[in-house]
């Protein structure tokens, strides 16, 4: 029996074979001289299998960014019996004249960092290798900023790749303030971040018109329907659906009351429209339900005054709480569940080894002798998985006969055995970096979206400079698929300007009890998650590195003290402390992308449909507000005296409104 040869194998040595080709290649060609298909075709393979192999390599390589050049019958173009297939070299490089500096590296590294959801993470670091493949690297790294891009719906990969394909999708959508589901047919053009939460904008084929999505409402796997679509059509969709977001805000207005000092107060008053009212605050918004979640969670610190459907949505919310919490907790359940499986790494598909391979040789040649250690470092594989990447990419060259030379890919086996050095001695057609996929380009400008949010990180003439070179990179064409909305305020100007000059800042602080302290704290970087703000550094008070909401934060003044302290730099958003308490909590597993910030250290199991997590805490002010932001879908189980807390706060809530009503 013939052997089987490895996808990435045959996906590479098509790659050599449609490059090294001006006029083209049929497919019978390519079935009886290019490695892969040839066993196929030893093996008794008709040409139907045949032809759909070649179909899926073909879309395989439109994926990674390769554009394969279809080249018909000029009199007859419909007929492709005998059409021929090349991969133009030119059109799938980046241009000879597209160069970066090591500060747009620095500043590209640090858009790469921002994504925390590993799909578009993985996108973005394939794009910065392919720029480093260019033999660019870092002078010095960006500090006192980390931003984080989460995308933790279940629906924004494979929606995201549905924007790249121009497929159309279907899914099944929860609609607001009801259980009631709907399918919905929809040409996805363009995902955007609007006040920390992720939607979809396209065109609802069901009505026939763009309509925008919430993505935490989508409750079904997102199904591609078959139909294709034009992926021009997304050009200036996100700027579109940003403009409609922000248009419902201005047409939105809810009037609410708080306590003053509170947390809702200071997080609520940010986003007020100055002097609107009287008394209270006037905040403008998109979403009722999600705005009513919000002032949930503030207890008996904010309430409704109108509109009266948002109230009593807020009434509602609060009430069902309460409910939850009256009755016994069920700890036999907490205890029965079973812990939750660790999930398995999973493999590198073949794709993907075929875009490392794709960037690793330019990237060897640019550097002559390197380590394996090294690259397996910089391609963020391990050492073996490296030493098998370059055992692939030997058995790859020009098919034998006709104008190819038969050449293969060869390194420096002695060197690679006796040093572990790795060094090419021959190639064969892939000398040059690839063009960025759509996606690359796609995870690096959202990534920069938010390096524009924080002052002083980048200014505006070089994110723009960035954007087009990017842009350019991957062929042209509208990238803005992925669209973050995250203006910039003048605390963070404030507290971005004390980092940069290594100011100690002082501070009240609004803990969700409400209590208030005056913190000194040396900071050391900012920090943006799913929207929300924070300022990492050494409090003064604490004698500790700290984590701090904005939102808490009043009367900011920025020191002429020198900071002395840097805190220990985490990848984590807050840490456990000696002091926390260990909470039991239980919730959908349908939530469980939605509470991922709170159970960094959580310890969870399950049972059916429902998620129990151990996850310690600082204050129990947080788990009330988490409950009641839950609209009764977040329990807190245990300790009692957490679980009555939470009963008290959304108990008080739902009085409050109610006394305002009667």
């Amino acid at each position: 029996m013939a052997q089987r040869i490895p996808a990435e194998e045959r996906l590479m040595n098509l790659t050599v074979a449609l490059l090294g080709t001006e006029v083209g290649l049929t497919r019978a060609q390519i079935f009886d001289s290019v490695t892969g298909y040839v066993e196929r075709v030893r093996q008794g393979a008709d040409e139907q299998a045949l032809e759909r192999m070649f179909e899926r390599d073909k879309e395989t390589l439109a994926g990674l960014g390769t554009h394969v050049e279809v080249i018909g019958d000029s009199e007859n173009p419909s007929n492709m019996r005998g059409a021929r297939y090349r991969i133009p070299r030119e059109d799938n490089v980046l241009p000879d004249d597209l160069e970066f500096t090591p500060g747009e590296l620095a500043i590209l590294s640090l858009a790469a960092d921002a994504w925390s959801e590993a799909t578009m993470s993985h996108e973005a670091r394939a794009g910065l290798r392919k720029i480093r493949a260019l033999g660019i690297e870092v002078d010095e790294p960006i500090l006192g900023f980390t931003p984080r891009l989460s995308a933790r719906d279940a629906a924004f990969t494979p929606l995201q790749a549905a924007i790249d394909r121009g497929a159309e999708v279907r899914f099944d959508y929860l609609r607001p303030g009801s259980q009631r589901v709907r399918s919905r047919r929809v040409r996805p053009l363009s995902l955007v971040q609007f006040e920390g939460r992720w939607h979809l904008y396209g065109r609802d084929e069901g009505v026939g018109e763009r309509r925008t999505f919430l993505l935490s409402r989508v409750v079904s796997d997102v199904r591609p329907t078959g139909v294709r679509f034009d992926p021009s059509e997304a050009a200036g969709a996100a700027a579109a659906a940003l403009a409609g977001l922000h248009a419902v805000a201005e047409t939105h207005r809810a009037h609410i009351e708080v306590t003053p000092g509170s947390e809702a107060a200071l997080r609520l008053g940010r986003r007020a429209i100055p002097e609107a009212a009287p008394q209270g605050l006037v905040v403008p918004y998109v979403d009722e339900y999600v705005l009513a979640d919000e002032i949930a969670s503030y207890g008996p610190d904010a309430r409704v005054v109108e509109p009266p459907e948002l109230r009593d949505v807020v009434i509602d919310r609060l009430r069902a709480v309460r409910r939850r919490h009256e009755r016994p907790a069920d700890l036999d359940a907490a205890e029965s569940s079973a812990p939750m499986k660790p999930r398995r790494k999973q493999p590198v598909v073949s794709s993907e080894r075929v875009r490392t391979i794709l960037t690793l040789v330019p990237w060897l040649l640019e550097r002559g002798d390197v380590s394996v250690a090294d690259a397996a470092r910089a391609f963020d594989v391990s050492p073996d998985e490296m030493r098998g990447m370059l055992s692939t990419l030997t058995l790859v060259g020009e098919p034998s006969g006709g104008f190819y030379t038969g050449e293969m890919f060869d390194l420096d086996w002695e060197r690679l055995e006796e040093d572990d050095i790795v060094r090419l001695t021959r190639t064969v057609g892939i000398e040059r970096v690839q063009r960025f996929t759509t996606r690359e380009a796609a995870a690096l400008i959202a990534g920069l979206q938010l390096v524009a949010a924080a002052p002083g990180a980048a200014d505006a003439e070089t994110l723009d400079a960035l954007r087009s070179k990017l842009s350019r990179g991957a062929g042209g064409g509208d990238l803005g698929v992925v669209t973050v909305d995250s203006p910039v305020d003048e605390l963070r100007t404030l507290l971005s300007q004390a980092v940069r000059d290594r100011r100690a800042v002082r501070f009240t602080y609004t803990r969700p009890d409400g209590a208030q302290t005056i913190r000194t704290v040396d900071p050391s970087d900012l920090l943006l998650t799913s929207g929300e703000w924070y300022l990492r550094g050494w409090c003064h008070l604490r004698e500790a590195t700290r984590t701090f909401h904005l939102e808490r934060m009043s009367d900011l003044e920025v020191t002429d003290a020198p900071a002395d302290h840097m805190g220990e730099m985490r990848s984590e958003l807050f840490v456990p402390g000696e002091d926390d308490v260990v909470a039991t909590l239980r919730f959908p597993v349908r939530m469980r992308p939605l509470l991922a910030e709170f159970l960094e250290h959580a310890e969870l199991r399950e049972a059916g449909s429902e998620m129990f997590a151990r996850i310690p805490v600082g204050d129990v002010g947080t788990l009330r507000r988490l409950a009641a932001r839950g609209g009764g879908e977040i329990e807190v189980v245990a300790p009692a005296t957490a679980r009555e807390a939470a009963r008290q706060w959304a108990e008080a809530g739902e009085k409050l409104h109610g006394s305002a009503l009667h």
